[in-house]
């Protein structure tokens, strides 16, 4: 996939260089971890879910420190238990781990849902600056390079800093 990827990039750079210099493609570059990271929006979003799932995340703590505690107290009384009374609290316990199982399952559904709510104007914003920060900076297109794709850029092509500043973040220095 990256090959592909790769080739259709050198592809369409190759086409830019033979194209006449009025219809010259302009490429730009933005860098989405960063634009993530330093958006103001996207640290709200991460505050929100830690404020409203953390009593769920407590639950669950507790219900590993639970299942832990019986564990290792069945471990410690195993050798002394009848088969029968073995054999009814292995069964017990794979009933409660089968319930913590579906309540952290329950969780992480409602987490994912909330994030979709929270991210999605978020995106939708991004997604604009973006298109903004393309038509004014006259470039045909503007590319999240996955790692290892573009393994040669000239920094002048990185928006990444005007979309954070666009999106009212402060872009952080680069370490080189």
């Amino acid at each position: 996939m990256k090959r592909i990827l790769s080739l259709a990039i050198a592809a369409v750079v190759s086409m830019a260089a033979a194209a006449p210099a009025q219809a010259q493609l302009k490429m730009g570059y933005v860098n989405s971890d960063r634009v993530l990271a330093e958006t103001p929006a996207f640290a709200d979003v991460r505050a929100t879910l830690e404020r409203e799932f953390a009593p769920l995340r407590a639950e669950i703590d507790t219900l590993e420190a639970r299942l832990g505690r019986a564990d290792a107290e069945f471990r410690a009384q195993a050798p002394t238990l009848t088969e029968a009374v073995r054999t009814q609290r292995q069964q017990t316990m794979q009933q409660q781990f089968a319930q913590y199982q579906a309540r952290a399952q329950q969780i992480q559904q409602q987490v994912q849902t909330r994030e979709q709510e929270l991210v999605r104007p978020v995106m939708t914003r991004i997604r604009g600056v973006l298109e903004q920060v393309r038509a004014a900076g006259g470039y045909s297109f503007i590319m999240d390079p996955p790692e290892g794709v573009i393994v040669a850029v000239d920094p002048a092509l990185d928006v990444t800093d005007q979309v954070i500043r666009a999106l009212g973040g402060t872009p952080q220095p680069r370490t080189p």
